[in-house]
């Protein structure tokens, strides 16, 4: 199976050209070709018993968002080869390819031909489907979100963008000023993923939803740098950090908020401190997978066989 872009890599909403050659190893005669858009949906929720305790349980679906039929090739000779063509059209609807440790979604190409005697030969290839995450674009318009900040202040300033991109990375200084003498650990700057599932399957999307009502949280940190060094704050002392993260090349996850799936990104600034709890500032970022044309090839796709 060939795919075009030839790397399997193809932005919702676009076409993804799919050519399968058949060569006869014997006389055979094929009379029915069938193209298939296939989409496999996997997350954990929150489960219930009736003893008060909470369990996580998984739910998978398999959709198939398209199937086509082409015309068939009929005889083909032994050693003689024909080739079918076909356009796909992915959908747009923001479901894209994500690998995370709660939600996961695939996407694949699958060919079924069928032989006058019976016979059902099936290909099936992985295809990356990347997104612009336009379902989650609100959430660059949250403000930062503190904790613990009773006694230091800590502001995100000159940020080089609220738009995360694979291989570009994140500059920007971090301002702290000290409300009460402080003996620090070290001020570290993060990029982390954040999933959320609001709700198990036929459940409305509940953000207040407890855990035993199907909500599921999972937080992984992507990449770390080090924006100071341990020391001494003075009260009422400044101090300007500037950092710069380092982003994936590959990015698991565009931002997503589709039904009771949330995917989202922000940059976390941790100032470590002994013995009580660390001051921490959060600010959401828009993750988009889709940063290059369809057609520029640049890895090798996945083949899979039933």
């Amino acid at each position: 199976m060939e795919l075009s872009p030839s790397d399997g890599v193809v932005i919702e909403g676009n076409s993804l050209g799919v050519t399968v050659r058949i060569t006869a190893l014997r006389p055979a005669l094929i009379d029915r070709a069938e193209f298939s858009l296939i989409r496999k949906v996997n997350y954990t929720y929150g489960r219930g018993n009736i003893y008060g305790g909470v369990f996580p349980a998984r739910e998978r679906t398999t959709e198939l968002l398209t199937s086509v039929s082409v015309p068939a090739p009929g005889a083909i000779p032994a050693g003689q080869s024909r080739v079918l063509t076909q356009s796909l059209a992915i959908p747009s609807d923001g479901l894209a390819s994500v690998r995370g440790d709660l939600i996961d979604v695939g996407w694949s190409v699958k060919v079924v031909l069928q032989t006058a005697n019976g016979q059902v030969i099936k290909r099936e290839r992985l295809i990356d489907v990347q997104s612009w995450g336009q379902t989650s674009a609100t959430d660059i318009g949250h403000p930062p979100v503190g904790a613990h900040l009773d006694q230091v202040a800590l502001e995100f300033i000159a940020l080089s963008s609220r738009v995360l991109e694979p291989g570009t990375p994140l500059t920007g200084v971090l301002r702290m000023r000290a409300r009460d003498d402080l003996n620090t650990r070290g001020v570290r700057v993060q990029l982390v993923r954040c999933e959320e599932v609001w709700g198990g399957p036929g459940q409305a999307a509940d953000r207040d939803a407890s855990e035993s009502e199907g909500y599921r949280h999972s937080e992984a940190v992507m990449a770390t740098a080090l924006a100071g060094p341990a020391g001494a704050l003075t009260a009422g002392t400044v101090v300007n950090l500037p950092f710069a993260v380092e982003t994936p090349a590959g990015l698991p996850a565009p931002s997503l908020s589709v039904d009771n799936l949330h995917v989202r990104w922000e940059i976390r600034a941790v100032l470590s401190l002994a013995l009580r709890p660390d001051p921490t500032l959060a600010l959401d970022l828009l993750a988009v997978t889709a940063t290059r044309q369809p057609h520029d090839s640049g890895r090798p796709g996945l083949l899979d066989t039933d």
